[in-house]
């Protein structure tokens, strides 16, 4: 079963080595620009698979490669929704826009992915 816990400390030492960088930073600079944004663990089965990085409405989820196209439940994607507005699509990641476009995004000019209202 996969969950969403309040640990910042694990949160972001996982979501570091998730994420797919496409110009590869120190872990200090990732701490620096992670610092204003809210950091949540995803768990699957008491192992720590990802982080959920939101602020003002903006949500990122980053995921281990060995746990990609396996983590997700209907409950968690609800749960990580609830308070997402808009996002931005990594290159690479690009099935995620019909993903986010069955659930109500729409592509906006500025790059993001937006909800509709």
């Amino acid at each position: 079963m996969s969950k969403i816990i309040d640990n910042r400390a694990i949160a972001l030492k996982i979501g570091y080595a998730a994420t797919d960088w496409e110009n590869y930073i120190s872990y200090e600079d990732y701490e620096a620009i992670a610092a204003d944004w809210d950091l949540k663990l995803i768990m699957k089965d008491n192992t720590p698979i990802g982080a959920i990085y939101s602020k003002n409405g903006e949500t990122h989820v980053s995921i281990l490669p060995e746990w990609r196209k396996r983590w997700l439940t209907k409950g968690l994607l609800k749960e990580i929704l609830a308070g997402m507005q808009f996002t931005r699509i990594t290159p690479g990641h690009e099935f995620m826009y019909n993903i986010l476009e069955r659930l109500g995004f729409k592509p906006q000019a500025d790059g993001t992915v937006a909800r509709e209202n």
